[in-house]
């Protein structure tokens, strides 16, 4: 039995519960966890590899959007690190449910909207560009959208243009990867890449994984 596995069955909770996260980016944030499959996130174990990036970029930030907001993880980071509103997008409903709790036990500005982020704006899609448009030009995009990356930047080239918000994007495919970047490398991005640790691994159902961290220049175009 791993030390993890041990410290979960001994000292941890065997059931789903609010409480206050102790550690890493998210100390203090507010979410139920369920210690089945969260308990690295509750540890602050959960993509350590991107945690460094993501500190010392949203603090130069004001507002944020969390695209794939899942049940709330980076959106309440996002609202801690910035100190700014939030807009979190999550299309499922299971996870939009789990966030919308999440947000009643958080103090922070968080605007929750059930939708799937494309290229263009549809029945049940938005773009990035269009809720820019409605409720402010963030300064950072976290995005991990399981395949739908490239999609996402298209309907934001107008803010991409304009604004040019640091981004952390979770990348599923090498041939995503390399369009993201063409994408972003044409506007000026400076893009760092950055590969699954092979320490205390975490499962990952894509052979190909990781993420790009994108530094912009958020308000000073």
């Amino acid at each position: 039995m791993s030390l993890l596995k041990l410290f979960k069955k001994i000292i941890l909770p065997s059931r789903s519960k609010v409480l206050k996260f102790p550690f890493g980016l998210s100390s203090g944030i507010v979410m139920r966890v369920d210690f089945n499959h969260q308990t690295r996130l509750y540890l602050g174990l959960y993509e350590l590899e991107i945690a460094s990036h993501c500190k010392r970029l949203l603090q130069q930030c004001g507002n944020a959007f969390d695209v794939g907001g899942n049940n709330g993880y980076y959106t309440f980071i996002l609202g801690k690190h910035t100190g700014g509103k939030v807009i979190s997008i999550e299309p499922m409903d299971e996870h939009i449910r789990e966030l919308q709790e999440n947000i009643s036990q958080n103090s922070y500005p968080v605007t929750a909207i059930q939708a799937f982020v494309g290229a263009q704006q549809n029945d049940g899609i938005v773009t990035i560009d269009q809720l820019s448009d409605k409720y402010f030009k963030p300064d950072f995009i976290k995005m991990d959208i399981e395949g739908g990356e490239v999609d996402a930047l298209k309907g934001g080239l107008k803010l991409i243009k304009t604004h040019r918000p640091h981004m952390v994007i979770e990348v599923h495919s090498e041939a995503l990867e390399l369009d993201c970047r063409q994408i972003l490398e044409e506007y000026g991005y400076k893009i760092t890449r950055i590969n699954p640790r092979t320490w205390l691994p975490e499962g990952r159902v894509d052979d190909y994984n990781g993420w790009i961290v994108c530094e912009g220049s958020p308000g000073h175009n």
